[in-house]
């Protein structure tokens, strides 16, 4: 019988394991830490290899899956004018591409509206005979965009390249011992200066050194360690771009089973910024996973100080505030 029982919480353990962003987002926020989290996808596509999945969080929906050895992946978009979001993976390379299509706008909502006296922000519409004013909308040009995603192994880790039109992103992952840790994650990512758009450059690099351990009763935990640089530029002859950025950052999360069917889930980070920055005593987040058999629901806490002091309430159904602020639905196969 404790045999069994120990099957059933790893069993339950290793199907939370492949979640999803609400769950890694109560563990610290960082989806890099957890690799075998469908989470990773975005940063690194070859993940897209590892998983049989489909999800919602409410507004989207992804499906990934195998057909005769070749792994695709389609998504609903999140965006109104979204063509199409894929992955597609051969088992070792993984892409991902996105397209969405804006179609053109005119300034004005009606041909024959002149602008108000008392208020610049709106038309009135003569043409329908009134005086009724309507909000003025700003002409909007016709754009296609793109976004495209390309992980591979690389050095006996994990490499991802990510473009979407103006942001370049590059990130790697691999086994690797530091004093305390065992891995090694770095993210750099670069939006060069457009002045057309009216945005200045961006860039920023992060190290992480990083530990995942399990321990008996089906406890795993995280402790994390990492150093991130942020620099921005300004736009026109006499501006002064913003101090650097330079933050050491710590995150710590345990991930542990109250039953076989669900975990608790508590994270938290804390950044100190070198830069003269201000600086907070950090963040805590909180998360439920529940395991129903034929799919998962991960939850993020809403209001855990008042889940916590006062229990009773939210158990028997008197709450006033929602238990859980967002939450995401996997079927895994």
């Amino acid at each position: 019988m404790k045999n069994v029982k120990k099957l059933l919480i790893f069993a339950a353990i290793s199907t939370f394991v492949f979640a999803s962003w609400t769950r890694t987002n109560a563990l610290g926020g960082n989806a890099g830490y957890w690799a075998d989290d469908y989470a990773n996808i975005t940063a690194f596509p070859a993940s897209v290899n590892d998983h049989n999945v489909a999800y919602t969080n409410g507004s989207n929906f992804t499906t990934i899956f195998d057909h005769d050895g070749t792994k695709w992946g389609f998504s609903g978009g999140t965006g109104n004018d979204d063509v199409i979001n894929m992955h597609w993976g051969n088992g070792n390379l993984g892409v991902s591409f996105g397209l969405s299509m804006t179609p053109e706008s005119d300034a004005v909502a009606y041909a024959a509206a002149v602008t108000t006296n008392d208020d610049p922000s709106t038309v009135a519409d003569e043409s329908a005979g009134n005086s009724a004013e309507v909000p003025a909308t700003a002409a909007v040009e016709a754009s296609t965009d793109f976004n495209i995603g390309v992980g591979m192994p690389l050095a006996g880790g994990d490499f991802g390249f990510t473009y979407d039109g103006s942001t370049i992103g590059v990130n790697l992952r691999r086994a690797q011992s530091v004093w305390l840790w065992d891995n090694m994650l770095i993210n750099f990512d670069m939006t060069p200066e457009d002045t057309d758009a009216g945005t200045a450059s961006d860039m920023n690099l992060g190290i992480n050194c990083y530990s995942n351990n399990s321990y008996d009763g089906g406890t795993s935990a995280l402790i994390a360690l990492g150093f991130e640089y942020g620099s921005m530029g300004c736009l026109g002859a006499s501006c002064t771009a913003p101090d650097a950025t330079m933050n050491l950052v710590w995150t710590f999360a345990v991930e542990s089973a109250m039953t076989d069917w669900a975990d608790l889930r508590v994270g938290y980070s804390k950044a100190h910024d070198f830069g003269g920055g201000s600086n907070s005593g950090g963040t805590v987040s909180m998360g439920l996973g529940f395991n129903y058999g034929s799919f998962n629901l991960d939850m993020m806490l809403n209001d855990y100080n008042g889940l916590f002091n006062d229990p009773v309430k939210y158990v028997s159904g008197r709450n006033d505030n929602a238990l859980g602020a967002s939450w995401t639905i996997s079927y895994n196969w």
